[in-house]
C-alpha cells in the first residue's frame, strides 16, 4: 500500500498546484476573453482556446527562464515583447541575454570582451554598493548608449562584444533607447499580457509535481 499513498498524496498536492494556477490566471484569462471577438476571427475559436490551455505551461518556461538568467519575470517578458516587435524571435533573444549575463560576470571580474565594450560606452558595471547591477538595469544602459551612439557599425561592434553572434539582432531592439524598450513593455502590460509572479511559481509547482506523479 505504500506506493498508493504516495500516488494519492501526489495526486492531492498536484491538484492545490492547480487550483492555485488556475486561480493565478484567471485575470489573463478574463483579457483573452476581452479580446475575443477581435482574435477569434484570425486564429478560430479552437486555437484562442488552446492559448488559454498553454498559459500554464507558457508561465513554467517563463520562471525557470527567469531563474536561469538571474532577471525578473515581468521584466523578461516585457523585454521578450520588445525584441519580438524589433523582429526578433523569443529563442535568439533569451540566448542573446544567456551570452550578455555570462559577459558581464566576467566583466565584473575584470576580464572578457565586454568589459572594454561597457567602458567605452561609460557603462559602470556595478553600483554604488560594489554589487553587479542588474541585467534589466544594464540592458537600459546599453539602449541609451546604443540610441546615442551615431554610427551603425559601431553598434554592430558593440553588441557583438556584449551578446556575441545574436549580437547584431540585438541592435534593432536596442537603438531605439529604454524609453522605446519601456513604453513597448508598459503597452503589453497594459493589455494585461503580464503574467504575474504567483501565477509563475504556481505553474512551476504544477508542472513539476505532475512530472512526479
Amino acid at each position: 500500500m505504500p506506493s498508493t499513498t504516495v500516488e494519492i498524496k501526489a495526486k492531492d498536492r498536484t491538484k492545490t498546484a492547480f487550483s492555485s494556477v488556475s486561480a493565478s490566471l484567471k485575470s489573463m484569462k478574463g483579457a483573452v476573453g476581452s479580446l475575443q471577438g477581435a482574435v477569434v476571427g484570425l486564429v478560430g475559436a479552437g486555437a484562442l482556446g488552446a492559448l488559454v490551455t498553454n498559459l500554464a505551461d507558457t508561465a513554467d518556461r517563463l520562471g525557470k527562464t527567469s531563474n536561469r538568467l538571474g532577471i525578473a519575470t515581468d521584466d523578461l517578458q516585457k523585454f521578450r515583447f520588445a525584441a519580438e516587435q524589433s523582429g526578433m524571435d523569443v529563442g535568439t533573444f533569451d540566448m542573446a541575454l544567456q551570452r550578455f549575463t555570462r559577459r558581464v560576470a566576467e566583466a565584473g571580474e575584470g576580464t572578457g570582451v565586454a568589459k572594454d565594450a561597457l567602458e567605452s560606452m561609460g557603462i559602470a558595471i556595478k553600483d554604488s554598493n560594489g554589487n553587479l547591477k542588474s541585467n534589466s538595469d544594464l540592458l537600459r544602459e546599453v539602449a541609451d548608449a546604443f540610441a546615442n551612439t551615431g554610427s551603425q557599425s559601431e553598434r554592430v561592434k558593440l553588441a557583438f562584444k556584449l551578446f556575441d553572434s545574436e549580437g547584431v539582432k540585438m541592435v534593432n531592439m536596442l537603438q531605439q533607447g529604454s524609453g522605446a524598450i519601456d513604453a513597448m513593455g508598459n503597452q503589453l502590460e497594459s493589455v494585461s499580457g503580464i503574467i504575474d509572479e504567483r501565477a509563475i511559481k504556481a505553474s512551476e509547482t504544477f508542472n513539476d509535481r505532475l512530472n512526479i506523479l
